[in-house]
């Protein structure tokens, strides 16, 4: 299990350009998201499918900030645990 952990966190941590697309991707995401919640609260009319649309959204925002979060740390901490390693 640890060697699977450092396995994924040297291969995460190793290539920054692919982190900060994985940010900017879960932040599109994650607005994408937001928009779909604002449209079922403030277009729709008040029914079972502005529910679903409404869930829908909030899963995909949810979404966004899981990815979001696995690019900053892919760049931040997983960068630094990687550069710390490479030295031993």
């Amino acid at each position: 299990m640890k060697n699977a952990i450092h396995k994924l966190a040297m291969k995460l941590g190793n290539n920054p350009r692919s982190a900060l697309i994985k940010m900017i991707q879960g932040g599109l995401i994650f607005v994408f998201g937001i928009l779909m919640l604002m449209v079922a609260d403030r277009v729709l009319a008040d029914s079972f499918s502005q529910e679903i649309i409404a869930l829908f959204g909030l899963i995909l925002a949810g979404c966004g900030v899981l990815w979001t979060l696995v690019g900053y740390l892919s760049m931040s901490v997983l960068r630094i645990y990687h550069m710390i390693k490479n030295k031993d």
